[in-house]
């Protein structure tokens, strides 16, 4: 019992990740096809992302050995979270990325990562419920041992 509601929150939950990633990206993408310039990553990435996520659902869905998948949801959702946290410290916004501008901040790096999650709804959400999605999916892992 216990198992089937984490379960479904963890459906939940991965269904409003996908859809901030979908609902981000797809705009994007979309823009660079148009111009014919991929001058950010991140858009292809998400899509792949969302692909990955769809997938598991699916394969737990089926009856599929769902460790692996847990263990999958769970290393996508800490590349969500620190490769968010690069991006506006280390990455310095993708500045490694032909067409990219650096865009330099001089505050430490959690400062600038909390300044960028108070700015946009959409990434405090998304990050949020990827933090809920990584402790649900770590829990049914271990409850489905």
């Amino acid at each position: 019992m216990a198992t089937d509601r984490l379960r479904l929150a963890a459906f939940a939950l991965a269904v409003v990740v996908a859809a901030t990633h979908l609902y981000w990206a797809l705009p994007q993408i979309v823009r660079q096809l148009h111009f014919g310039m991929v001058h950010d990553p991140r858009p292809a990435a998400f899509l792949l992302a969302v692909f990955a996520m769809s997938l598991g659902v699916m394969l737990v869905y089926q009856g599929f050995d769902p460790r692996p998948v847990y263990l999958g949801g769970m290393a996508l959702m800490v590349v969500f979270l620190v490769g968010y946290g690069a991006w506006h410290t280390v990455l310095d916004h993708g500045a490694f990325w032909p067409g990219r501008h650096a865009h330099g901040h001089d505050e430490p790096a959690l400062w600038v990562i909390v300044d960028h999650l108070l700015a946009d709804r959409l990434a405090l959400v998304s990050k949020l419920t990827e933090v809920a999605l990584l402790a649900v999916l770590a829990l049914l892992y271990v409850e489905e041992r």
